[in-house]
């Protein structure tokens, strides 16, 4: 049996790679453990920036894109199947020019405002701008109302509107308060008519 050593894995019992700054054309990639773990790479840090946007199954870590990035140096990148657009993130946060594509057009959709160049106080005072007409413009009541409603019931004041809990609350006292049999009758009634 013939063994390859150019191609063999590195000691998986070293640590896991993190430094990747420091990676550079000289960096031996055969040489570096990239097995990590939760512990070694937590999710908070593979989800870097952008990256955390949209939770797309098929990505792989950022970190292993940055880590050929910076190895290989490329003047430009080319994704053919980009998805949610993590080679194409990490070769601008390189500058590094990167285009890609994808047969989705709601990852292309995901890639470009991951990618897009974005004035951030512009972004922010329009956003404050937007929530601020929200308040004072338009009614924060979902049901149109300004009243406030009370109920008794704790589940319904814990998971519905007050105002939704209020309808929920009393159409279930009519409900009970409706004899048996005229219940019945209604809930019988489209039966017999599908039956007819």
């Amino acid at each position: 049996m013939k063994v390859y050593t150019s191609l063999a894995n590195p000691n998986y019992g070293t640590i896991p790679f993190t430094d990747f700054a420091s990676v550079n054309r000289r960096t031996n990639l055969r040489s570096l453990n990239l097995n990590w773990r939760e512990r070694d790479l937590p999710e908070r840090e593979r989800t870097k920036h952008v990256h955390r946007f949209h939770p797309y199954l098929g990505k792989y870590i950022p970190q292993l894109v940055e880590i050929f990035l910076r190895k290989f140096r490329p003047s430009r990148v080319y994704d053919p199947f980009c998805g949610c657009g993590t080679t194409l993130v990490e070769a601008s946060v390189l500058g590094i020019d990167s285009v890609g594509c994808d047969i989705s057009a709601f990852n292309c959709l995901v890639t470009r405002v991951k990618t897009a160049a974005y004035d951030a106080p512009k972004a922010e005072r329009e956003l404050r701008d937007a929530l601020h007409e929200l308040h004072t413009r338009h009614n924060p009541n979902l049901f149109g109302g300004t009243e406030e409603i009370e109920t008794n019931n704790e589940f319904l004041r814990e998971w519905f509107h007050l105002k939704a809990a209020c309808v929920i609350e009393e159409s279930s006292c009519e409900r009970q308060s409706t004899s048996r049999t005229v219940y019945h009758q209604m809930l019988d009634y489209p039966f017999r008519c599908a039956l007819l």
